[in-house]
């Protein structure tokens, strides 16, 4: 991966979409000539601020088994990030989540299609700067060589952890990820990585061919991963993202897909 020119830091527009996938969703991939790259599993550990601040900001602070820290966050800024109305306060904090660096909302892009887009920020002192920003605190405070330090240091907790298999294809500029996570769910992504705003049109046509290809739906939002887990082990958390508009919810225009075990 290239990095970000513009900052001299490792961070990249994800533009995906979930899908499910049945039994045959490899033999289509092999047959439109996508190649398997890798069949592996590994542990996702997940981070926040006690009142959800950072994912109340659609900030998604991860540690992932074998790559490192990441955090997924939106591209682009909007105005007004305050807390609608029915939100309890105690939830968002004192001071609400982007309120000092508004952002854009994933779910409320006014999208016609799935696909969602994440700047993914992997340089250390980039990622410290922007979880500093939205605790507000200085982040010449805290230091940034050791990633899990200052993660202590800034008192975040893990607040999910799971293990995900996944065969990873690669097809052209797209990857697509078939993944069978431990609590058993299991949910398909296409993704394009892309470096600046306006390369987004021609990922989002590129992987809307490939869903038509496959057979799925591109208007049909499909949760992740984090959404069943949220759903399913953290309630509270899972209705407070609910609440503040950053999850749509399970079965309210959302098409919720039967559990595997794995």
């Amino acid at each position: 991966m290239a990095a970000d020119s513009t900052s001299g830091s490792a961070a990249f527009i994800e533009v995906e979409q979930k899908f499910l996938f049945g039994p045959g969703t490899a033999e289509k991939l092999a047959a439109l000539g996508a190649t398997l790259q890798s069949d592996h599993s590994f542990r996702d550990q997940y981070y926040d601020a006690l009142d959800f601040k950072l994912t109340l900001a659609d900030h998604w602070l991860r540690y992932r088994e074998g790559v490192g820290w990441e955090l997924k966050c939106p591209p682009k800024p909007r105005e007004g990030n305050g807390v609608p109305d029915g939100i309890h306060k105690s939830l968002a904090g004192p001071k609400a989540p982007g309120d000092n660096q508004p952002l854009q909302a994933l779910e409320s892009l006014g999208q016609t299609h799935g696909a969602v887009q994440y700047l993914e920020v992997t340089y250390p002192q980039e990622i410290v700067a922007r979880v500093c920003g939205l605790l507000g605190i200085d982040p010449a405070t805290v230091g940034h060589e050791n990633m899990a330090q200052a993660v202590e240091a800034l008192g975040l907790k893990e607040f999910a952890s799971f293990v995900t298999r996944r065969c990873q294809y690669r097809l052209g500029d797209l990857n697509v990820d078939l993944d069978q996570a431990d609590f058993g769910y299991a949910v398909g992504e296409v993704e394009a990585l892309v470096k600046c705003q306006e390369d987004i049109p021609a990922a989002l046509e590129n992987i809307q061919k490939l869903g038509n290809q496959l057979g799925f739906d591109e208007k049909t939002r499909i949760p992740g991963k984090m959404s069943a887990y949220l759903h399913r082990f953290r309630p509270m958390h899972y209705e407070a993202l609910i609440q503040f508009g950053r999850l749509r919810k399970m079965g309210d225009g959302v098409h919720e897909p039967k559990e595997k075990n794995v």
